[in-house]
């Protein structure tokens, strides 16, 4: 038997012991309990500042809202929106005229499921009233006053955001 002495031990386990995945799994037994109360806490509340030591974390909702408006206002096309629009008020009659693009656009709004068609599109006369040819579903209300709400109170919030600044 060979007489090992303590710096071979130490050359064999030295790099074992102080490797960065040992360190790594040190630091998170002993640190578990803080790290995940603080991203438990950062997760659960509408945290939007956090700060750590010297860093601070900041979480924008205006990135969330600039989607959701974009992707609210691309949708549907302006006149598709302009015929929800005409459907969602209490005039008695709203005429149309240019068929074409009216039953294209209606088609893809009935896909949507935000309008309800009485009238087969190929038996839509050249002009009329839309009421009698198409119905607003629930489905379009609530798009409608989705979209509505969210721009109306984005346009709103850059108004303050604007007269705070000026």
């Amino acid at each position: 038997m060979e007489d090992h002495s303590i710096l071979d031990w130490i050359s064999v386990l030295g790099p074992i012991l102080f490797s960065w995945p040992l360190v790594i799994a040190v630091v998170l037994i002993f640190f578990y309990r803080p790290l995940f109360d603080l991203l438990e806490k950062f997760s659960s509340n509408n945290i939007q500042k956090a700060k750590i030591g010297p860093f601070e974390i900041e979480e924008s909702e205006q990135a969330y809202v600039e989607s959701l408006k974009l992707l609210l206002t691309s949708l549907v096309t302006k006149n598709e929106f302009n015929y929800l629009k005409q459907l969602n008020t209490d005039q008695a009659a709203t005429p149309y005229d240019n068929v074409a693009d009216l039953k294209s656009g209606l088609e893809r709004l009935s896909h949507l499921e935000f309008v309800k068609v009485k009238t087969a599109m190929d038996q839509l006369p050249s002009a009329g009233d839309l009421e009698q040819h198409v119905e607003l579903t629930e489905k379009g209300k609530k798009y409608l006053a989705l979209r509505d709400n969210l721009v109306t109170n984005q346009s709103s919030s850059q108004d303050q955001d604007d007269s705070a600044s000026g």
